[in-house]
């Protein structure tokens, strides 16, 4: 049985693909250097607003690390009317090189600035 071009090339163009995959998975797999990982809040004070009772500020979290987190808590703190206040944030799941909107919640607008801590996370 003879085989015509068209045959030849698809088999090429195949043969190519899988090569490239298989190259890219070794790539990959040799340059991941298994960071673990490493949450990174941006706050947008901008986007802030008040609903009755409490005044929202949203966020972007987002994993810069190698490895994902399960239950990454967040915590907010705000001086408040002369009062410290902090709010929580819990995550369930942030895989690496992704990121997620978050909002925290507090009684009014802060006085001043407001910082975020990792409070801690679970390696899955």
């Amino acid at each position: 049985m003879r085989q015509n071009w068209l045959e030849w090339v698809v088999l090429a163009m195949s043969a190519a693909a899988v090569v490239g995959i298989v190259g890219f998975l070794l790539v990959d797999g040799i340059s991941d250097e298994g960071r673990p990982p490493v949450p990174v809040v941006e706050l947008m004070a901008d986007a802030a607003y008040e609903i009755p009772g409490a005044w929202i500020l949203p966020a972007t979290v987002s994993n810069e690390g190698d490895e994902a987190a399960e239950e990454l808590v967040l915590r907010a703190t705000a001086t408040v009317e002369g009062v410290e206040e902090e709010s929580e944030v819990t995550i369930d799941y942030l895989p690496p090189g992704t990121d997620v909107e978050i909002s925290f919640g507090l009684s009014a607008e802060p006085d001043g600035e407001v910082t975020v801590t990792t409070v801690g996370f679970r390696l899955p």
